[in-house]
């Protein structure tokens, strides 16, 4: 992984290619939003961020590093967000999960004993599930959902909002009657 030139820390990703006093450098984004770009109009004085510069480190193996089109400080376009995929985050448990792993367990004929030391479980802890008594968390879950075939998740609806034309159906509100007195400023 590529260390930071100016800090020495280790750069989550990619980095960012800036040039410091006609120096490329690959710095980490702490670094590169402390420095601005030499050709940027707002820095009066491009020598007034000082930054010690390390020697560009190369690797014996690799040869030293490609230099990009993109320098001097300019920013690379961001790429467009992905879309996000469903994670357990947006998933909520079904509300009849007890009965569906009950049923699903008894069809393929295994015991709660053994379905709690297949899914890493105690069994106690696969018992008070399957009554009802305790949430399975999200280990459990996925792991009930491989070994039973079964889906246990359900994505979050979205709540309907209410629309102006509903309320105005309805007849005045509270602050339509109320009038608000403000205390004088002196």
């Amino acid at each position: 992984m590529p260390s930071c030139e100016i800090c020495g820390r280790i750069i989550k990703g990619r980095g960012r290619e800036m040039t410091v006093e006609g120096v490329s450098l690959i710095v980490c984004s702490t670094c590169a939003s402390r420095i601005q770009p030499q050709d940027s109009p707002e820095s009066p004085n491009p020598r007034s961020t000082h930054v010690h510069q390390r020697p560009r480190r190369v690797d014996m193996r690799r040869g030293p590093r490609p230099r990009h089109a993109l320098t001097s400080g300019s920013v690379r376009p961001r790429p467009r967000p992905k879309p996000r995929p469903v994670t357990l985050d947006d998933m909520v448990l079904v509300e009849n999960y007890a009965d569906i792993i009950r049923r699903a367990r008894q069809a393929s004929g295994m015991t709660q004993e053994e379905l709690a030391q297949r899914i890493g479980e105690k069994f106690s802890t696969m018992q008070a599930i399957e009554a009802g008594r305790l949430k399975p968390t999200k280990k459990a879950i996925r792991g009930l959902e491989r070994e039973l075939r079964i889906s246990l998740l359900e994505p979050i609806t979205p709540v309907p909002i209410k629309t102006v034309k509903d309320l105005e159906s309805r007849g005045p509100t509270l602050g339509d009657v109320v009038r608000v007195k403000r205390k004088k400023r002196n």
